[in-house]
């Protein structure tokens, strides 16, 4: 507790160095801004690839007034699933917000990582859209405004030792996870699932403390899964990724500095969207170049997923005050009601 108290109250004091000239106009002009922003992502991940791209520009952009530093959650004493509450309280004004993450907070989020909602990047977008502005009333409720870099994650790949075909087949099978959503999901489906932080992941199954991990095909890949795993299957569920400013940080900048960081940032969504729809379409490839096989989700074993696990969203919608109105826009929008 002590090493996160200090690491906050450095990164608050590095989180606004503000240089002030003569007159309101020519003090808000010459301000500049530092900040440590925690991430989730390491590299080589073509996400932090784009985002280490994105803090040259933006620092190239305003002129050297805005300068970013990247940092892994962990190396600033922070976990992912606190940053609601960080960026309202201030200590670090701009985080990454991981949206399957914020179950203690505000739930909303989640919905992109509902099982059997989102078969597809498609569906996420689309879901997205439909809860836009319940997402940005429960921003405001907590002082926070969302500045970009959102991009929509493929369905999430489930790195097994057995082939999973259908759902018996994973009754009993230890599996990394990553929400509380997904810990009562596999619970659900008969498996034996243990909440274990990204960083932890692969030294977990090494080791053998679970049997199988679910997370993004390329991200499973990129770390090894594939050394002690031998099959991938995907599940009907994805996930939202963004960037969130503390309010009334984000209204203390001048609109050309606001510009800055929603261009750029959407500039590089894009590019990471790219990339992630193409992990989505070539997914089978992906896994058999990385001497695994790959087996593709049945409709049956995707109806059976969808049927046994409708539950969750009822347990879901029960815990944030959006959640029914969420998952009637949802599946409006997606032509399922």
């Amino acid at each position: 507790m002590k090493m996160m108290t200090s690491l906050t109250s450095l990164a608050a004091a590095l989180a606004m160095l503000v240089t002030v000239g003569h007159g309101d106009a020519t003090a808000q002009s010459a301000k500049t801004y530092k900040w440590n922003v925690p991430l989730i992502w390491t590299l080589p991940h073509h996400v932090r690839v784009e985002q280490e791209a994105f803090q040259k520009r933006v620092l190239k952009r305003t002129g050297g007034k805005v300068n970013i530093s990247l940092h892994q959650f962990g190396e600033v004493g922070l976990v992912d699933s606190d940053v609601l509450s960080i960026v309202r309280g201030g200590e670090f004004p701009l985080v990454e917000l991981d949206h399957s993450k914020t179950a203690g907070d505000e739930p909303l989020f989640q919905i992109f990582n509902l099982p059997g909602l989102a078969f597809n990047i498609q569906d996420s977008i689309t879901i997205g859209k439909a809860t836009a502005g319940l997402r940005k009333k429960a921003l405001d409720e907590r002082n926070a405004v969302e500045v970009g870099m959102a991009h929509y994650m493929p369905g999430q790949g489930v790195f097994t030792k057995k082939a999973v075909h259908t759902v018996a087949d994973l009754k009993g099978v230890g599996i990394r996870v990553y929400s509380g959503v997904l810990l009562s999901s596999f619970k659900l489906l008969g498996a034996r699932p243990q909440l274990i932080p990204w960083g932890d992941a692969p030294a977990a199954l090494l080791q053998g403390v679970v049997d199988g991990a679910i997370t993004s095909p390329s991200s499973g890949i990129k770390v090894g899964f594939g050394d002690t795993t031998k099959f991938m299957t995907t599940m009907p569920l994805s996930n939202r990724v963004s960037w969130i400013m503390n309010k009334d940080v984000w209204n203390s900048l001048t609109p050309e500095i606001q510009k800055a960081l929603q261009e750029e940032g959407d500039a590089s969504a894009a590019r990471m969207q790219v990339k992630w729809n193409a992990e989505e379409a070539g997914v089978a490839k992906m896994v058999k170049d990385a001497g695994m096989t790959f087996v593709a989700p049945s409709e049956s074993f995707k109806a059976e997923v969808t049927k046994l696990l409708r539950p969750v969203w009822d347990e879901w919608a029960a815990k944030t005050k959006y959640g029914p109105e969420a998952i009637k826009l949802s599946l409006k929008a997606l032509g399922r009601m």
